[in-house]
């Protein structure tokens, strides 16, 4: 009776552990199943620019670094995008506006995109573009992996050079684009 009841016992607890590993690859499963629709849902607006860059670190040059506090942005839809990213360094032409002057901004600006799909094997993104609204015209290039993260680099003539790193995140319908 006793080993019965061992045996009893013993194929209960297999037979739990065996659903607890059926369990657990079945939620391995569907976290691979809703990260893989993630990703493809970033490809998909990366290649169809539709998509919004929020700035989670600042890199001026000659500067520390700084965390973004979430005010900043870039949004790039076809051809038009709109941002406004902070200049933090030093300028060697007088601005008589102040800092906004200086500041790297693009106001639902349609611009020539240029893009870069090369290495989409490897998850990754690049666009150009030139414009601004100040004197100086920034050159950006954006680098977007499919991850979600990316890097935003910022040139113009005079020596000014900013650098950001962001987060993509794809617009909702209902959001204003």
């Amino acid at each position: 009776m006793k080993n019965i009841l061992k045996l009893l016992v013993l194929v209960l607890s297999v037979a739990a552990l065996a659903s607890c590993g059926a369990a657990s690859q079945a939620s391995r499963a569907e976290r691979a199943a809703a990260k893989e629709a993630e990703r493809a849902a970033m490809v998909a607006a990366l290649e169809k620019p539709d998509f919004k860059l929020d700035i989670t670190r600042i890199i001026p040059r000659g500067f520390p670094s700084r965390v973004s506090t979430g005010e900043y942005m870039l949004r790039l839809k076809g051809d038009v995008v709109d941002t406004r990213l902070p200049f933090i360094g030093v300028s060697h032409e007088a601005t008589y506006g102040g800092v906004d002057e200086i500041s790297i901004v693009f106001e639902k600006e349609k611009v020539a995109l240029q893009t870069d799909f090369s290495n989409r094997a490897k998850g990754e993104y690049f666009y150009r573009f030139t414009g601004g609204k100040s004197k100086d015209k920034w050159t950006v290039t954006l680098q977007i992996y499919d991850n979600g993260t990316a890097n935003i680099v910022c040139t113009t003539t005079g020596g000014k050079y900013m650098s950001f790193f962001a987060e993509m995140v794809i617009p909702q319908d209902n959001e204003e684009k």
